[in-house]
């Protein structure tokens, strides 16, 4: 019985070494996962940045302040970053799909305990810690699988799979927002949590960490080398050797500062508007507008990062970024300004997973691409953790999010400050295939 060699078509069919083909397949296995990713992606973050639409109910019960309810969101984020390492380390060792399945055990369990919550320490502790675990298996693990299955049309792979995360932001908000009209903020909690643990459960099943495990190939990997377990697409360096690169440690600066920026807006668009005198309804319905901005724009961002490269699309979407900070800043009080930015900062949102999945992989390799993705991505959930909280604290002081804007608008001018600092993707994946 000869054994398959793995010379494919665009990972659609294997060649034994007698040079007779073996059955094509139907359905490319790759295709299923980037599904399966924006399922997932679009559970998990759909619901937890429904947290904005909670706040003023919870303060209304409690009077805890937004700086206090900020800070538990905070926290999740900076836990599920932290914990992101270690998810992804685990997803290059042991696959997606078991460490999906543990985090979601907590994730669920934390919105349900979530309805529950009298006291401070509570909230923090169920939010905070449980939903944070929960969210840690969103992007390192997911992202590290989806790069695996592609090499070409990777950007648009993961721009697709990604959709998921803004499409979740599109759905949820508004839902929310009716559940808690309809029956509280309590009752809210459990059903969210119930909805959205039930749907990972069952499409993590499905998911498959590489190709090679049901005997595919990457799509676009035309050949392997002589080693058969071995693709050659398979280089770069170690985490350990990442460390004591520049490249690294841009990125991490450059993903703190547009996600510092993007958790404030996500966070407190929503209260912003209702202090401004918007109807909560209406108010919501922002965030809906943002991630429909955000939804359509992923498939563009993945097509332009593949056709003129990852650095100029990063530069054209943080301007882009930046310019919507300035909007908001000076005209941010009416109806018709609030939707024109959540407009352009929704366009620009879409490109924020899609950049850390393609630059990592891009200048590190596969190696180490879950652990590499996970670390870049708890500095960015640093930044996001950050935000939230600095800009409760303003507005506690201040009673408006006015300067919160302005400090926005600073972070994403130091980000693409950074971007121009970079070396070369070129250089970067010489290194890498050295």
């Amino acid at each position: 019985m000869p054994k398959l060699y793995g010379k494919c078509d665009r990972g659609h069919k294997l060649i034994a070494r007698n040079g007779f083909p073996s059955k094509k397949r139907k359905i490319f296995y790759g295709y299923i996962v980037v599904a399966i990713a924006l399922i997932i992606t679009a559970a998990i973050y759909g619901t937890v940045f429904t947290f904005g639409v909670f706040i003023e109910p919870i303060l209304a019960d409690f009077g805890w302040g937004s700086a206090v309810l900020s800070g538990s969101l905070s926290v999740a984020i900076f836990i599920s970053g932290f914990l992101g390492i270690f998810a992804g380390r685990l997803s290059d060792r042991f696959g997606p799909k078991k460490i999906v399945l543990a985090c979601n055990l907590f994730f669920g369990l934390g919105y349900l305990l979530m309805s529950q919550v009298n006291s401070i320490w509570q909230l923090y502790l169920f939010f905070g810690v449980f939903v944070g675990i929960g969210m840690s298996a969103g992007i390192a693990p997911l992202q590290s699988t989806v790069v695996k299955w592609f090499i070409e049309k990777r950007g648009l792979m993961v721009a697709i799979s990604l959709m998921g995360m803004t499409g979740g932001n599109m759905i949820m908000p508004p839902i929310a927002n009716w559940l808690i009209l309809l029956h509280g903020w309590r009752i809210a909690f459990i059903i969210l949590g119930t909805v959205s643990f039930a749907i990972v459960f069952v499409v993590s099943l499905f998911l498959k960490s590489s190709p090679a495990q049901i005997g595919q190939v990457p799509y676009g990997a035309e050949d392997m080398d002589g080693n058969e377990s071995t693709p050659r697409h398979i280089t770069g360096l170690s985490f350990r050797e990442s460390l004591y690169t520049t490249q690294l440690w841009l990125l991490c600066a450059f993903f703190f500062c547009i996600s510092f920026a993007h958790l404030i807006i996500m966070t407190h668009i929503v209260p912003h508007a209702i202090n401004q005198g918007i109807s909560p309804t209406i108010s919501a319905s922002i965030l809906v507008v943002i991630g429909v901005a955000a939804t359509a724009a992923r498939i563009p961002v993945g097509f332009l990062a593949d056709r003129i490269g990852i650095r100029k699309t990063a530069i054209i979407i943080i301007a882009l970024w930046m310019s919507s900070y300035v909007w908001i800043s000076l005209t941010g009080d009416s109806v018709w300004s609030l939707f024109t930015f959540a407009v352009i900062v929704g366009l620009a949102s879409s490109s924020l997973d899609i950049l850390l999945a393609l630059f990592v992989s891009d200048i590190f390799g596969m190696i180490a691409l879950g652990t590499s993705i996970g670390f870049v991505n708890s500095i960015l959930q640093l930044g996001g953790a950050t935000g939230p909280v600095i800009s409760g604290l303003i507005f506690d002081s201040t009673g408006s999010y006015h300067s919160s804007f302005v400090l926005c608008t600073i972070a994403s001018a130091i980000a693409i400050t950074i971007l121009t600092l970079l070396k070369p993707i070129k250089l970067a994946n010489t290194l890498a295939d050295g």
